[in-house]
């Protein structure tokens, strides 16, 4: 590091500031009444900090660092553990290093250390744990050292440039195979159903489509299901998905990691980690449209299950008073797919488009959340006096009223629909989701 002469009052502590206004009364005083011996202790008292500043000014540190955090990327509330590697190599000893390395609050307070060693030449490893509360990515870094000398009376701080980045993402939960979730691949063949485990019972059936021929008409799989169903044989199949996050601001209760729209982010997250390992390939939206412009799964597993945790990782709450972005964009896309709605508070406009959206498609599921129960957590008490959909003032009552009104509209609609209420996890979520799968 570069070193600069620099001024030495500047450099000075607070002790060591004193110490020399101390020294510079005595001195004066001294001199004015005759006191040698008094001189004498306010000469020293004059020098030592200025001593002091001057040996820490002139001192070259000759000392670097690296710097890592592992892992670079873990869910709220899992640790992970950043490591300093400090060497230095130097021809004279240096007096006390004081280490502050910058870390946002999301993270944890910021680690600080102490090294004193006289030794020209050494090395250190220093550790310290970090734990994401926040989803985002943040930055810890640059380290700040301060040099002072023995007695604490100068001091001056320097800076290293190099950072390391970390990712906090949502909190992802392993979920179960779902009986009988269905779905469609982008060609908009509805995935089959299969029937028996082996030998001639190990059958795949669809729905009855008008053209085919009644011959391959399954008529046991008829008569449980209560509709035509016709025997498939085995084939490619290449299962796709749209998973539509409601990132609404007025949408959404409470705030922080306890507030709804985080619980959301956290069940979508899950849910699109779930749905890649089984194959699917999926497209993400938020209210303003899709989170990216790849569809994930055709990146193959590992690399679409990355992506889509870091596409959720940056997701934030977005200004749209209702969910025709979303809508529009879906709409645009590819064939006849399953939909995946986890939302917030809605209104009948808002269930209107969601029911256009699936106007095409086989399958729908779901989750919506009561986010009163998120109102009272974090800094989320308050609760809105209007919902600012259509423009038009409205009581709390009238609000839910309408949300209820809106979840009636899915389910009539064909949607699954599961009620999420602030106690629930998103294991209980999936659960119940699972269960109503069970019983179509």
């Amino acid at each position: 590091m570069r070193l600069e002469l620099r001024n030495p009052w500047v450099l000075m502590t607070l002790r060591g500031k004193v110490t020399f206004v101390v020294g510079a009364v005595l001195a004066a005083v001294s001199v004015l009444f005759g006191q040698r011996d008094a001189l004498l202790l306010g000469l020293l008292l004059l020098f030592l900090p200025l001593a002091a500043a001057v040996f820490v000014d002139r001192t070259r540190l000759k000392l670097s660092c690296e710097r890592k955090v592992a892992p670079g990327r873990a869910a709220i509330g899992e640790q992970m553990t950043g490591t300093l590697a400090l060497d230095r190599h130097g021809k004279l000893p240096v007096g006390v290093l004081r280490f502050e390395d910058q870390v946002p609050p999301a993270l944890g307070p910021r680690p600080r250390f102490t090294l004193q060693n006289l030794a020209a030449e050494w090395s250190r490893e220093v550790s310290y744990t970090l734990t994401g509360s926040q989803r985002g990515r943040f930055r810890t870094g640059p380290l700040l050292v301060r040099v002072s000398d023995p007695f604490g009376m100068a001091a001056l701080d320097r800076r290293f440039n190099a950072t390391s980045e970390v990712m906090v993402t949502p909190r992802i939960v392993p979920l179960d195979s779902m009986g009988n979730a269905g779905g469609t691949g982008s060609t908009g063949e509805a995935r089959p159903q299969r029937l028996g485990l082996s030998g001639q019972d190990d059958i795949l059936v669809r729905e009855y489509v008008r053209g085919d021929d009644v011959r391959r008409i399954h008529w046991r799989s008829t008569a449980r299901h209560g509709e035509l169903m016709v025997r498939q044989e085995e084939q490619a199949w290449d299962p796709s998905a749209t998973v539509l996050l409601d990132s609404r601001e007025q949408a959404h209760r409470g705030s922080g990691p306890r507030g709804s729209f985080e619980w959301a982010v956290s069940l979508t997250a899950s849910l699109a980690v779930h749905f890649l390992t089984e194959g699917y390939a999926i497209t993400l939206f938020g209210a303003d449209g899709p989170l990216a412009d790849p569809q994930l799964g055709d990146l193959g597993k590992a690399t679409s299950r990355r992506e889509a945790i870091a596409q959720l990782t940056d997701v934030t709450l977005a200004d749209s008073t209702d969910l025709s972005r979303a809508a529009e964009a879906t709409l645009r896309g590819v064939g006849s797919q399953m939909t995946i709605a986890v939302l917030g508070l809605m209104s009948s406009a808002d269930a209107a488009q969601l029911v256009e959206m699936h106007r095409n498609q086989a399958y729908a599921m779901a989750w919506v959340l009561d986010v009163d129960g998120w109102a009272d957590t974090a800094d989320g008490a308050d609760r809105p006096e209007t919902a600012g959909r259509t423009g038009v003032d409205r009581t709390p009552a009238a609000v839910l009223a309408d949300h209820d009104r809106a979840v009636a509209l899915l389910q009539d609609a064909g949607w699954r629909v599961v009620r999420v209420t602030s106690e629930m996890t998103v294991d209980d979520a999936w659960a119940r989701m699972s269960r109503m799968g069970e019983l179509l």
